[in-house]
């Protein structure tokens, strides 16, 4: 019986993914929430270094107004609110976000952890806020969120 042999062609190089922008908090320091909280008003709030009004609310919701690097022209906020499906920028964020203004910053390689949300800001100026696998990063060049419907991805 003849030996047989396999010719195996070189498979296509696979493309790399697109490093995700988000960045590690994990040694990053905790801020006692208290410092955040502002008097009559439900959650934590700060001001990012960026300029944006940011805070945690209700049950773990959160966003941040003000302008909005990269995004479409007019857009005043970015967040996430209790029953929506993924992180957005639209007409709506502003109109669910309270009206509470903050009155600290939130200092570099800190973070504020409220009702299952964490917010932090990273020695580089850049404002990130995470719930679960609903994330967004703002940065003088750009903003960052999960991708719409993620939940719904095959994988």
């Amino acid at each position: 019986m003849a030996p047989l042999f396999f010719a195996l062609a070189p498979s296509p190089a696979l493309a790399e993914p697109e490093a995700e922008p988000w960045p590690s908090i994990r040694f990053f320091d905790r801020h006692d929430v208290g410092v955040y909280a502002v008097q009559g008003a439900d959650g934590v709030w700060f001001t990012a270094p960026t300029g944006q009004n940011c805070g945690i609310w209700g049950r773990g919701s959160f966003a941040c107004r003000g302008e909005i690097p990269g995004a479409p022209p007019g857009t005043q906020a970015v967040g996430w609110v209790t029953g929506d499906r993924a992180m957005h920028y639209d007409w709506s964020v502003p109109l669910r976000m309270p009206s509470t203004r903050a009155h600290s910053t939130l200092a570099p390689r800190t973070y504020v952890e409220h009702q299952g949300t964490t917010c932090a800001v990273t020695a580089d100026a850049e404002t990130y806020c995470e719930r679960g696998p609903l994330r967004f990063l703002i940065t003088n060049a750009g903003t960052w969120l999960t991708p719409p419907w993620m939940d719904l991805r095959r994988r």
